[in-house]
């Protein structure tokens, strides 16, 4: 969802923008091609379309839409100030499920409650995780923590969240308000991940990406399968802590706005935002193990971000990029496996946040990953969302939340 910064540096990356390989309906495969991820036909890019249903308005800036997987038909709406509201039925429940207003920072315009996320066994537990900016710091420092919490659901009301169940589970100093992160996830492994920017300001000046022995600029990952706090999976690629902490699932991220899991093939897709030049697109294929260098701020892209040259070789290089030509952040989405949508199944929808653009991203029959046309929405696109039949959302800054159906 972020704004990025003023663009300083065009000037010397526009002398490699050939390099970027774009085309009319093609976004280069910046990493070696590989087997068909989708696991289905190889996708025509000329052949992607979509279209936009509106389920309800009347939010206050909503960035996220989470489904509980419940069976109660109740969809939860995340407000950036602090709400949690209740769809049912194509209505806005009056009273909210949770509020956490009282508990975030909201100051800046890339703060505040980001994300949802509720335990797979929600239904029995009625536990659920939460992302966020906090107002204050454990260490004092900074302008707040990013924060990832658990709570439950009050015992005599399902639509109500009990705030006096909050456990803060982990906390990291920021430095800056923008580039939090905030997306809160189980992946198919039935743990929990967690983005976490890169700390914010500009440029990373705290060299947070590239050092794995702070949560900026990663995505954690962590067993919350216990009653209290959370334990380090065995796998975990500084599980040991002696190279990093325990809880980095991959590392050198500078704002993961939004990731997700292909629920079809357990696949991991990051939205990375970039700074003065090119948004990204990583992806780490199911079974790939932790550890993996995303690059920034080495990298931006598949670019030397401040040296005339790098090592490339040093990072998982994105799988597809765009320029400030077409966009400005991206917001990161999801492979669509819903029967809404059965002509792109198994395609990446992801948008610019600025541009309001929607694009298909996939393989085709060589391996090479390409990009469809965009569509365009004329919303500024603040997440994606999917709900438990795997159908997908969006949620912009009009305050609505949509449907993405046939056209």
């Amino acid at each position: 969802m972020t704004v990025a910064e003023s663009h300083s540096n065009w000037a010397r990356r526009l002398l490699g923008a050939a390099r970027i390989c774009f085309a009319a309906a093609a976004m280069c495969a910046i990493a070696e091609p590989i087997a068909n991820a989708a696991g289905a036909n190889a996708f025509d890019p000329q052949t992607f379309d979509v279209a936009l249903e509106k389920v309800a308005d009347g939010f206050s800036r909503p960035v996220f839409m989470a489904d509980p997987g419940d069976g109660s038909g109740r969809l939860f709406v995340v407000e950036q100030g602090g709400l949690v509201r209740i769809l049912r039925d194509g209505g806005i429940e009056p009273e909210p499920f949770l509020d956490m207003a009282p508990f975030i920072a909201d100051g800046n315009m890339e703060q505040g409650l980001l994300g949802l996320a509720f335990d797979p066994d929600f239904a029995r537990n009625g536990r659920l995780y939460v992302g966020y900016t906090a107002a204050t710091s454990a260490t004092g420092g900074g302008v707040g923590d990013d924060t990832i919490a658990r709570l439950t659901v009050s015992k005599n009301d399902p639509d109500k969240a009990d705030p006096a169940s909050l456990e803060i589970l982990i906390a990291v100093e920021d430095p800056y308000g923008n580039h939090n992160g905030g997306e809160v996830m189980f992946g198919p492994d039935g743990y929990l991940y967690g983005g976490f920017g890169d700390g914010g300001a500009a440029g990373d000046p705290e060299g947070n990406g590239q050092n794995p022995r702070t949560l900026l600029g990663s995505i954690v990952r962590i067993d919350v399968s216990g009653e209290t706090g959370y334990t380090i999976p065995a796998d975990n690629p500084f599980a040991d802590g002696n190279k990093g902490r325990p809880e980095i699932w991959v590392y050198g991220l500078r704002n993961p706005w939004r990731f997700s899991f292909d629920r079809g093939t357990g696949d991991l897709w990051i939205g990375d935002v970039g700074q003065d030049w090119i948004e990204e697109i990583d992806y780490l294929p199911a079974g790939s193990p932790g550890g993996a260098n995303l690059g920034w701020r080495t990298m931006e892209g598949s670019s030397c971000y401040e040296e005339d040259e790098c090592d490339p070789t040093a990072s998982v290089l994105p799988i597809a990029e765009y320029t400030h030509e077409e966009g400005c952040s991206i917001t990161g989405g999801y492979v669509s496996r819903g029967a809404a949508l059965p002509d792109i199944a198994g395609v990446y929808v992801f948008a610019d946040f600025c541009f309001g653009t929607v694009w298909g991203l996939g393989q085709s029959a060589d391996g090479e990953w390409v990009r469809s046309d965009p569509v365009q929405t004329g919303l500024n696109i603040t997440s994606f969302a999917e709900d438990a039949e795997g159908n997908l959302y969006l949620t912009a800054t009009d305050g609505a939340l949509y449907r993405l159906v046939a056209p």
